[in-house]
């Protein structure tokens, strides 16, 4: 029987907070617009990561093992519905 190796790839939902002060509430809004952007960009971890609930997976790649190394089967393989857009 051959072996595979099956990659597969999927969101979870992440949380982070951080503090401002501003002004007036439309401030507030600028202020938490630009504080998002540089939390989401950044590469530290998350307060919080919802493992409860995968969302939108796909199967990244499936590889056939051979004697001489790994051979590409297939890559990119949607097999869940999209569960974050739905239609």
């Amino acid at each position: 029987m051959t072996g595979y190796i099956v990659k597969i790839g999927f969101w979870l939902r992440a949380y982070h907070s951080v503090s401002i002060e501003a002004e007036s509430d439309a401030e507030a809004i600028e202020k938490a617009k630009a504080a998002a952007k540089s939390a989401m960009d950044s590469t530290a971890q998350p307060e919080h990561i919802d493992v409860d609930e995968r969302r939108e997976g796909i199967i990244a790649f499936i590889d056939r093992i051979t004697p001489g190394g790994r051979e590409v089967v297939i890559e990119d393989v949607a097999f869940d519905d999209d569960r974050i857009h739905p239609a």
